[in-house]
């Protein structure tokens, strides 16, 4: 069964200390890491590695960092261990709005959460499951800083499935919220009230015992898929094979089909010089069904639709565009959700012999498009390879069926937790493991 566990939380002392929170580690660039890491105790600056420290630098710098901002009193630890609801009101950017089914688009949406620590040893491994591949090295890291620090930072984000909402519902009568009104003001007080680049993140604690007993029933018969925190939990797993503390990972539980949660695939791009779109399509081999030439100048929008278009009809592959025009590249029919990143990504490797890792990343097809139509950038003139929507239903299956993962960066979650709302020590968690 899943259980999760109550847990004393570090949160800001003050509850509007906006200042004190910054994007999870890694999404921040060096430059962003800068930003953030100016203010005084901003939670970046012990969560997250920039690229110009070493790995045991940063392990010397962190706990220091993280002891000055607790002898600021910038942090507080509550008293008794509890339950957290986590709360994000949010408006994606503009052209990842645009990516999304037009049915789906709103102005603005609001995501709840339950957050614990997953007890590892109760929630069999088998009940848990990962859509994304993680980075070995990466992975160690976490687990470096885990120690370093004594620290369990961000939860990571895990989907659940539940015909009804009944969770959401009991969150939202405890807080007194009104989700459909996308208030975040209920009659409980929140912990937290922050904002960070225009998202709204709270936190409240769930004191009511008898709550605790009923998302415990609740949660008991259910499965959870892994969304956002690959590295971090894979930390976890690691320190729990090793018998270490910090093997209870917080995790905030959502659920899947919730309307505030989207999935959208990472786009790619080459750079100019590397091939043309002639090319690719004349060395496209017996890998695809079908490339089909569309419209040589075809607009933003209608490439959006011919993407919507491809994930409504299961049609399995991609779209590059590059300067001569758009081609559709068709892969064979499958009912496999993560299909269209694989059949790319596989192409991209055996194409250019290289990690697709090390291509052009992006979120949205406007972004891939704009880079590539840019007069002036490093793929400026180069090729953008779109790939459909994917769908949550079809990776939650996946990856419970047949264990496989999708290649790291394949896919991104949105809205994102924030680092610095709450963390909890290891020595006040649970210590699972083989020996417990």
């Amino acid at each position: 069964m899943v259980e999760l566990l109550p847990f004393r939380a570090y949160h800001p002392a003050d509850p509007a200390a906006s200042e004190l929170i910054s994007p999870v580690y890694d999404t921040l660039s060096d430059a962003e890491l800068r930003r953030f890491s100016r203010t005084p105790h901003n939670a970046a600056g012990f969560v997250a590695r920039p690229s110009t420290l070493t790995l045991a630098e940063f392990l010397q710098k962190a706990p220091d960092r993280l002891r000055s901002a607790f002898r600021a009193g910038a942090y507080v630890q509550d008293s008794k261990a509890a339950l957290y609801v986590y709360g994000i009101r949010y408006s994606p950017p503009p052209d990842v709005l645009e990516a999304l089914p037009p049915d789906s688009r709103r102005s603005e949406y609001l995501l709840l959460g339950l957050v614990g620590a997953l007890d590892l040893t109760r929630t069999p491994e088998d009940l848990i499951a990962r859509h994304e591949d993680a980075f070995p090295e990466r992975i160690e890291e976490r687990v470096r800083l885990t120690e370093a620090t004594g620290m369990h930072f961000a939860p990571i984000m895990a989907g659940y499935t539940l015909p009804s909402h009944a969770i959401n519902d009991l969150l939202e009568k405890c807080l007194g919220l009104d989700r459909r009104g996308m208030s975040l003001e209920g009659t409980a007080a929140p912990l937290v009230r922050a904002t960070l680049d225009g998202t709204e993140h709270r936190l409240w604690r769930l004191e009511d015992p008898d709550v605790g007993g009923q998302l415990a029933r609740m949660l008991a018969p259910l499965r959870i898929l892994i969304l956002d925190g690959h590295h971090r939990y894979g930390a976890a797993r690691t320190l729990f094979h090793r018998d270490r503390p910090g093997s209870s990972p917080l995790v905030m539980l959502v659920e899947s089909r919730d309307r505030a949660l989207h999935l959208l695939p990472w786009h790619r791009a080459v750079a100019p010089g590397t091939v043309s779109t002639e090319a690719l399509v004349a060395r496209a081999g017996s890998r695809f069904v079908s490339v089909r030439p569309l419209a040589s100048a075809a607009s933003i929008p209608e490439l959006i639709e011919e993407l919507g278009r491809m994930s409504r009809r299961n049609f399995r592959g991609f779209l590059a565009v590059g300067p001569a025009g758009v081609w559709a590249f068709r892969g064979t029919d499958s009912a496999d959700g993560g299909y269209d990143f694989d059949l790319l990504h596989g192409y991209l490797t055996e194409e250019f012999h290289g990690d697709p890792h090390d291509f052009g990343v992006f979120r949205s097809p406007r972004q891939a498009i704009e880079a590539i139509q840019s007069p002036s950038g490093g793929w400026s003139g180069g090729v953008a390879f779109l790939l459909p929507r994917l769908r949550e239903e079809a990776i939650e299956e996946r990856a419970f069926s047949s264990g496989r993962v999708m290649a790291h960066k394949s896919t991104m979650f949105i809205p994102k937790v924030a680092e610095g709302v709450l963390f909890a020590p290891t020595r006040d968690l649970p210590r699972e493991g083989p020996g417990r």
